[in-house]
Formats: structure tokens, sequence, C-alpha cells
């Protein structure tokens, strides 16, 4: 019995939490404000030189790889990219079009920026920035394309925890019933395509 009760309890440490059990302890952290304005042009998030010009940003990694970051096997829910040319060493993030941040996680090397967007058509997106420094918005506050929302990690930054932070992983979510947690947390293609679009996807339909 006691052996039992042992495999039960190492178990549950290292079992892999799941969407369903995790989301509630990243509740706290969304505020349900709707954006003033709806979102009706989009732009790059970087200060490139031509924010309508999507070959101003170099993706480093796609949408939908398996990965091995967080939990080996987890999905990557994103596309991680940067400006082509930067204009400074510290490269600010800016919001993509109207909307609320209605997130703000501040964890370390995975700090989150989420906005809410309108749509014209009334449907609701959220758009998604992580891997930040620095943050300058908070939660409820009303942003359009020239908000700057927060600041990339430098490469040297990054190196203090172990990996490659010198990017921005943005995600376009369909809804963000999880809090957040599904960015770590999607495990089968199911999982991707009821939160997520692709970005890639996303950018050449919405960005010109």
């Amino acid at each position: 019995m006691k052996l039992l009760l042992l495999f039960i309890f190492t178990f549950s440490i290292f079992e892999t939490p799941t969407i369903e059990k995790d989301r509630d302890r990243w509740k706290p952290y969304y505020s349900d404000t709707k954006p003033q304005k709806n979102a009706e042009n989009w732009f790059l998030p970087f200060d490139v030189s031509d924010r309508k010009k999507i070959s101003n940003i170099k993706v480093i990694s796609i949408f939908g790889d398996h990965r091995d970051s967080y939990y080996k096997g987890h999905i990557h829910t994103a596309i991680d990219i940067n400006p082509v040319k930067p204009t400074t060493k510290l490269i600010p993030v800016y919001a993509m079009a109207n909307g609320v941040v209605c997130s703000v996680h501040l964890g370390e090397n995975q700090k989150t920026v989420v906005v809410r967007h309108t749509l014209k058509d009334g449907k609701t997106i959220f758009t998604s920035y992580k891997h930040l420094k620095e943050v300058y918005v908070s939660n409820g506050q009303q942003v359009d394309q020239k908000t700057k929302l927060a600041r990339l990690f430098t490469k040297d930054e990054s190196k203090k925890y172990g990996g490659d932070y010198h990017h921005l992983h943005l995600e376009i979510r369909i809804k963000f019933d999880d809090y957040g947690c599904a960015s770590w947390l999607t495990f089968n293609n199911t999982q991707l395509n009821d939160r997520f679009y692709n970005p890639q996807v996303f950018l050449k339909q919405y960005v010109k």
C-alpha cells in the first residue's frame, strides 16, 4: 500500500499539466475589457521602414512545430520573428491594431502582453506578444498601432536564461479561454486549431 501511495505521489509531481488543470492559475491576470475601437487596419509589430511590408520581418521558427521547450513534445503556437533590419539595439514591440490590453504576465524571460481586438465583422481575436524584457502597458489600457507595448531581449540579456529569447513569439488567437497556458500546454492539432491561427497566414491576409 505504501509503495502504491508513493507511486501515485511521484506520478502527480511529474505529471505534465493540462490546459484544463492549469488555466485557473492564470485567470487573475486577465481583464475582461472590450476594445473601444474596431481593428480595421493592421501593422507589423516592429518599428521598421514600412510596417505594411511583410518582408521587413524574418521568421525564425514556424507555427505548428513540435518543441522540447517548456514540456517535451508541445506544439509551437506562434511564429518567432525579428525585424530584418533593426533600427536600434533595444527593439520595441508595438500593438498591431486597435485593441485593449487584456492580460500581462510578468514572469522573467516569459513576460507576455495579450491584446484583445474586435474585427469589423464583430468577431474577437487576440494578439499575444511573448519573450519581452520590459513591458510598458497595463491591463485595461486601450492601444493602437502606435502604442509601444514592450521591448525584446538583447542577445546578451537572453544569455542569462540559457536560451534564445531575443525574438518575438507572436501568437494570433481565436480565443483566450486558457488565459495563456495553452502557449506551452498545446500537444495536438485539435488543441492548436481550437485556439490559434497561423500567424504567417494572418499577416498575409491582414497586413497589406
